[in-house]
C-alpha cells in the first residue's frame, strides 16, 4: 500500500467518511483512527517509513503541524458541516455556542454572518483552555456546545450537551486534492534537492549551510568526511572556532579563514545567505589543504606546457676530456641534493645546459624549470619577473596581475642567470626569498610559500663584486653552498674537434669537412667566446666554404677580428718568472701522468723506477727557464701511490707557490689561480693547508 500519503481521523464518523471518499476515487491511502499524542506517534512512525503528506482534522492537525516535519492537510470544517451540526443542536436547544481551534470558529463564522444567527464563538489555541471557555459560555447560560472531539469529554462532565462537527465529503475531497498537489510539490522539491546534492557533492570542497541561528540545513559528503560528521544539528558542534555562525547573524563575509580539523588544516570561506537584503543563513565551503596543494600543483603543472621545463640533460653535454668529465661527474653529484648551486664559468662555457641537466637529473625533474637571465632586465621589471605582482601594482601593470617566477616554479627549480648583474636593492628581496622560502608580490600584502631549488650562474668574480660593494655577502653565502667551475673552451682543447663537428652535425644538411690544417687552427686558438663562439663561427663556416671542405685559409678568414687579447691573460712577450716557470713545471708532469695513468691505476714498478730517479735530481738553487721546459714522464711517485693522491700532491704545491708569490694573500692567490676565494679556502682545508 501506498503510504505517501495517511489519513488520520479522529472519530469514527470521520473516519467513514474518508472511506467512502477514498473508495470513490480509487486512492488507497492508509486510514488511521487516533487524536493528538497516539496521532504523533503513528505519524513519527509513518513518516519513517516514507509518508510525505499527512490528512488530519481540526486541533489534531494543529497538534501534528507544530510537531512533524512533512506537510499537514486539514479536512476544515465548512459552511455545510456548520450547518448540519446547528441543525442537529436545535433539537435539543436554541442556546447553542462553539468551543474549538482556529479552523471550526472560522466556518461557524462565516455560518453566522451568512445565516444572520446570533450564536457566541469561542477559539481556543490548545486543549488546556477548552474547559476554561466552556465555563464562560455555560454561564451565559449556553446549553448546546459544537466542537471537536476534545470538547466532547469536558462537556459530559459538566453536564452540557455536545454536537461534534460533521465530516463533510466536499471538505475531504478538498483536502485529499490539497495533499496530492502537496505530494506533487515534496517530488519536484525532492529531484530538486537530490540535483542539487549531487552537485555538491561532486565538488572537491565540503559545503556546509547553517540558518541565522546555526542550525545546520546541509552538509555534503565531503564535509561529513572531513569532520567525521555524527548527525550533529548545531554547527558549533562540528566548526566551533569557525566565523561561520558570525556570517549567518551579521552577514559578514570570512574567506579564507585557516582552521585545524583534528589533525588536518583546513580552509574554510563563508558568505551570507539573503533573502530581500536580509540574511537568513550562511554557506561555507572547506578545502582540506592537502587537496589545495594537490590542485595547485597541477595548476602549475600546466605550465610546463608553455616552456617552463628543461631541454638539456647531461647527455647533450659534449666532450670526452678529462676536464668536462670531472665537471659533469661533479654537477651529477650535486643533482642528487638539494642545495643552491652557483655555477661560475666564461661567457659561453654552458651554465645554463648544466643548470638544465642537473634539474633533469634531480628529484625535481617532474616540475618546472624557470630560467631567466638578471642581465637582460631594467631592475623595476626583473623585480616583476622575480617575485610578480598584483593587478594595478604599477603603471602598466596587466590587469590580472602575473606570477613571479618563485611561484611559476613551485616544487621545482629557478635558474637565475648572470646573478652579478642585479642590484643590491633586489639582491634583499632575493636573500629573504631564499631564507623565508615564501615570496609577496609587489602590491600585494599576502605571502606565498614556495618550495623551490635555485641555481644561479655568473661570469664574474663575485668576491671582487663584494669587496667593490656591488654584491651582498650574506648572499653570496646563501648561493654558494655548492660550486661549479666550468672549464673554459681553452683548457679543454681536446673537445675542440668533437664540438666542431658536433656544430656542423646540428647546422647543416651538406657534408662538409675540415683540414687538418683548419682543425690544427681551431685547436691552437684560445676561443675567448668560448663554446658559443665556436657555434658561431661554425655556422659562418658553413654558409662561406662552397665545395664541402673547411680549409686554414677559411677558418682564418672566420676568426680575423676575433683574435682579441683578454684582459687576463699575460702577454706573450713579458718574461715568465721563476715561480711561473716551477708552476708550469708542476702542471706540466700533473698532465704528463694524467695522460699516462688512469684514475685509481697504480703505477707500474718501470715507471715508479723512473720517477724515484727523476726526483733524485731535484732542484738546487732555483729553477732555470731551460731546465723548465724538460717535460719528465712521471715525477714524485712512491710504492702503492695512487694517481689520485699524486694529483693532490702536485696541487698543494702550486697552492703553496702562489701564496708564497703573493705572501699568503689569499684574494690575490685565487685570483692568480682563477678560482674564487670560497673554492681556494675549502682546497687548503682539504689539503691541510690552513695553517700555512
Amino acid at each position: 500500500m501506498n503510504n505517501e500519503i495517511i489519513v488520520i481521523s479522529t472519530t469514527a464518523a470521520v473516519t467513514k467518511k474518508v472511506h467512502e471518499v477514498l473508495i470513490a476515487r480509487a486512492l488507497p491511502f492508509p486510514v488511521f483512527e487516533a487524536t493528538m499524542e497516539a496521532a504523533l506517534q503513528i505519524s513519527q512512525r509513518e513518516i519513517a517509513n516514507g509518508t510525505k503528506v499527512i490528512i488530519c482534522r481540526g486541533g489534531t492537525a494543529t497538534y501534528l503541524r507544530e510537531r512533524v516535519d512533512v506537510p499537514v492537510v486539514d479536512i476544515r470544517h465548512g459552511f455545510i458541516d456548520i450547518y448540519f451540526s446547528v441543525k442537529e443542536a436545535k433539537l435539543i436547544s436554541d442556546k447553542i455556542g462553539v468551543v474549538g481551534y482556529s479552523n471550526l470558529c472560522e466556518a461557524a463564522a462565516d455560518y453566522i454572518k451568512i445565516m444572520n444567527m446570533d450564536m457566541p464563538i469561542s477559539i481556543v489555541n490548545c486543549d488546556e483552555e477548552i474547559e476554561a471557555k466552556l465555563l464562560e459560555l455555560k454561564e451565559q447560560g449556553i446549553e448546546v456546545f459544537i466542537g471537536g472531539f476534545q470538547l466532547l469529554g469536558i462537556a459530559e462532565k459538566h453536564g452540557v450537551a455536545h454536537i461534534m462537527g460533521e465530516a463533510d465529503p466536499a471538505a475531504i475531497n478538498q483536502s485529499i486534492d490539497e495533499a496530492l498537489h502537496d505530494l506533487k510539490i515534496e517530488h519536484e522539491r525532492k529531484e530538486k534537492f537530490e540535483t542539487i546534492n549531487a552537485i555538491l557533492n561532486c565538488t572537491s570542497e565540503g559545503i556546509i549551510a547553517i540558518d541565522q541561528f546555526g542550525k545546520v540545513l546541509h552538509i555534503n559528503e565531503i564535509a561529513k568526511k572531513i569532520f567525521a560528521y555524527q548527525n550533529e544539528r548545531h554547527i558549533n558542534e562540528i566548526i566551533p572556532s569557525s566565523h561561520l555562525l558570525d556570517t549567518a547573524i551579521n552577514g559578514s563575509e570570512h574567506l579564507g579563514e585557516f582552521l585545524k580539523s583534528g589533525s588536518e588544516a583546513i580552509v574554510v570561506s563563508s558568505v551570507p545567505i539573503k533573502m530581500e537584503n536580509r540574511t537568513i543563513g550562511a554557506v561555507a565551503t572547506i578545502q582540506e589543504e592537502v587537496k589545495i596543494q594537490t590542485i595547485d600543483h597541477e595548476i602549475r603543472k600546466k605550465d610546463l606546457g608553455i616552456g617552463h621545463f628543461a631541454k638539456k640533460t647531461f647527455k647533450d653535454i659534449v666532450g670526452t676530456s678529462v676536464e668536462i668529465n670531472q665537471v659533469m661527474r661533479q654537477a651529477s653529484r650535486y643533482a642528487k641534493a638539494d642545495s643552491t648551486v652557483l655555477i661560475h664559468g666564461e661567457t659561453g662555457t654552458g651554465k645554463e645546459i648544466f643548470a638544465q641537466s642537473i634539474h633533469n637529473y634531480s628529484k625535481r625533474s617532474e616540475q618546472p624549470f624557470v630560467a631567466i637571465n638578471c642581465a637582460a632586465l631594467p631592475e623595476n621589471i626583473l623585480e616583476s619577473e622575480l617575485f610578480g605582482y598584483v593587478k594595478g601594482a604599477f603603471t602598466g601593470a596587466s590587469k590580472e596581475g602575473k606570477a613571479g617566477i618563485f611561484e611559476l616554479a613551485h616544487n621545482g627549480t629557478v635558474f637565475l642567470d648572470e646573478i652579478g648583474e642585479i642590484s643590491t636593492n633586489v639582491q634583499v628581496k632575493l636573500l629573504r626569498v631564499i631564507q623565508e622560502k615564501e615570496v609577496s608580490r609587489i602590491g600585494d600584502d599576502k605571502i606565498i610559500p614556495i618550495n623551490v631549488r635555485i641555481l644561479a650562474a655568473t661570469n664574474k668574480n663575485l668576491i671582487e663584486e663584494i669587496h667593490k660593494g656591488n654584491f651582498r655577502e650574506d648572499l653570496y653565502f646563501r648561493l654558494c653552498v655548492l660550486e661549479l667551475e666550468l672549464p673554459p673552451l681553452r683548457a679543454r682543447r681536446s673537445d675542440i674537434k668533437e664540438l666542431a663537428n658536433y656544430f656542423i652535425e646540428e647546422k647543416s644538411l651538406k657534408k662538409i669537412r675540415f683540414t687538418k690544417e683548419a682543425l690544427d687552427v681551431f685547436e691552437s686558438y684560445d676561443w675567448p667566446g668560448n663554446i658559443r663562439q665556436l657555434s658561431n663561427v661554425i655556422e659562418r663556416l658553413i654558409v662561406i666554404s662552397e665545395d664541402g671542405m673547411i680549409s686554414e685559409a677559411l677558418v682564418r678568414d672566420a676568426l680575423k677580428g676575433a683574435n682579441m687579447l683578454r684582459p687576463d691573460r699575460k702577454p706573450s712577450n713579458q718574461k715568465t718568472s721563476d715561480l711561473e716557470v716551477k708552476l708550469i713545471r708542476i702542471i706540466e708532469n700533473m698532465l704528463s701522468v694524467d695522460t699516462q695513468l688512469k684514475v685509481g691505476e697504480k703505477p707500474s714498478a718501470s715507471q715508479m723506477d723512473e720517477a724515484a730517479s727523476e726526483n733524485d735530481r731535484g732542484d738546487d738553487d732555483g729553477v732555470e727557464v731551460a731546465e723548465a721546459n724538460k717535460k719528465p714522464d712521471i715525477m714524485h711517485l712512491r710504492n702503492g701511490l695512487d694517481i689520485d693522491r699524486y694529483l693532490e700532491q702536485r696541487e698543494a704545491e702550486i697552492i703553496v707557490a702562489a701564496l708564497e708569490r703573493y705572501d699568503g694573500n689569499r684574494e690575490k692567490t685565487a685570483e692568480f689561480l682563477g678560482i674564487s676565494k670560497a673554492t681556494l679556502w675549502r682546497k687548503m682545508k682539504k689539503l691541510d693547508l690552513l695553517s700555512s
